[in-house]
């Protein structure tokens, strides 16, 4: 996935051939692992730097990630601060339940775990 801004975090892959990744313009993402396919996308409202993570939990599988650009990102100035300057810098955890099935391109709302300033 081509994107013209730096810092991406991790990517994770699912046995339900999804591939989880987040973008410094806030989204968190979804693709089907053999296509290439964007099949869900969710704006956190900052960067998402930070690789996502996944667990089980009462038979439901779930995806994690924190959004929020650190200290410095604004002052540097440059190509970086103009792409990005209009993101909140805050941070935010963000928790989805992946549907059964693994590859359905509606993931349920998310559920807003913490929130700091």
């Amino acid at each position: 996935m081509k994107n013209n801004a730096p810092l991406w975090g991790g990517v994770l892959t699912t046995g339900g051939n999804l591939v989880f990744w987040g973008t410094p313009e806030g989204y968190l993402q979804a693709a089907d692992a053999k296509t290439g396919k964007i099949v869900w996308k969710f704006q956190t409202g900052s960067g998402v730097v930070a690789p996502p993570v996944t667990w089980e939990q009462g038979g439901e599988q779930y995806v994690g990630v924190v959004s929020g650009w650190g200290g410095a990102v604004p002052l540097w100035g440059g190509d970086v601060a103009k792409k990005v300057n209009y993101l909140e810098q805050g941070g935010m955890v963000w928790v989805f339940k992946v549907p059964k099935g693994g590859q359905s391109a509606q993931a349920e709302a998310p559920v807003k775990l913490a929130k700091s300033r």
